[in-house]
């Protein structure tokens, strides 16, 4: 059966099966013909187990290690209850936080002192943010999966040098290649993972340097689909600009008095212009150079 069969019967979207697949909670056998997906009676209950087992929001290391029989499903299940239990205490914390808040009259008369004090204790805060940064770690990464760029030692100006290109690196590297379509822009997997590339050219001082960028070829597969799109949206704009926005500013704080007038206005503009080219460039070029 196909994806969206496996998807009818297992109750599990096609983005989450593929990332499961990636996860390698799940390998379905490929139609020799054609390479697609073929998903058994076994496969659906794979998916079920782990849809169960992700409604009581285990973590996806531990439900591969029950899946794989490294772990007893009854310890695992009793390691996620005293998750739970401790992520209760937490929230119980910030719930009675907002109903002190829900109580105070005004704004004025909110012992806002007291409020921090609570706030700032390491017990509270750990708690509330520990979940937010561990799905900030898992977005970053799959970033760097994604795409990866490298620098060949040659001229890539055929396809078979762009071939000899990609098999140094994957030499270089330690990592088994096939290339499955010879071109300019080459198709080829990569520890079993579906890439294609392409070449850039970028000038350093005054002499043209190829870079090859290498993508992988369903980056739906990268995507950590149990994070909110909404929230992998915010982390994907904090990891990357981030550093453009500090620069900016850095640059910006100390001249605030500019924007009084039009021209400042301008200067801003032309700035934030001159930033954004220059990070979607450096992106381009070098982002994750040698998958690192």
């Amino acid at each position: 059966m196909n994806i969206k069969q496996a998807q009818e019967l297992s109750g599990v979207n096609a983005e989450n099966i593929r990332f499961y697949e990636k996860q390698g909670l799940l390998t379905p056998a490929r139609n020799k013909q054609n390479d697609y997906r073929k998903y058994t009676p076994e496969d659906i209950a794979v998916l079920k187990r782990i849809r169960a087992l992700r409604m009581l929001d285990m973590p996806l290391p531990q439900i591969k290690a029950v899946l794989e029989g490294k772990e007893p499903v009854g310890v695992a299940a009793e390691r996620q209850k005293e998750r739970l239990e401790a992520r209760s205490r937490e929230l119980d914390a910030a719930i009675a936080l907002c109903r002190e808040v829900a109580e105070a009259p005004s704004l004025e008369s909110l012992d806002v002192d007291t409020l921090l004090a609570k706030m700032d204790d390491p017990a509270h805060s750990a708690g509330l943010f520990r979940g937010w940064v561990d799905d900030y770690r898992r977005v970053a990464l799959a970033e760097h999966e994604k795409r990866f760029t490298f620098l060949p030692d040659e001229a890539v100006t055929t396809p078979q040098e762009f071939t000899a290109a990609l098999l140094a690196y994957a030499d270089q590297e330690g990592k088994d290649i096939v290339i499955t379509k010879e071109s300019m822009y080459p198709e080829f997997t990569l520890d079993g993972i579906e890439y294609t590339a392409m070449r850039n050219y970028t000038a350093v001082r005054g002499c043209p340097v190829a870079s090859i960028a290498c993508e992988v070829a369903h980056p739906e597969d990268f995507v950590p689909a149990d994070i909110p799109r909404g929230k992998r949206r915010l982390m994907r704009l904090l990891h990357y600009l981030w550093v453009p926005a500090a620069l900016l500013l850095l640059i910006l704080l100390p001249r605030l008095e500019l924007f009084a007038t039009w021209e400042g206005w301008v200067l801003l503009v032309g700035l934030v212009t001159a930033v954004g080219v220059s990070s979607f460039r450096s992106w381009l070029l070098f982002y994750n150079e040698k998958h690192k």
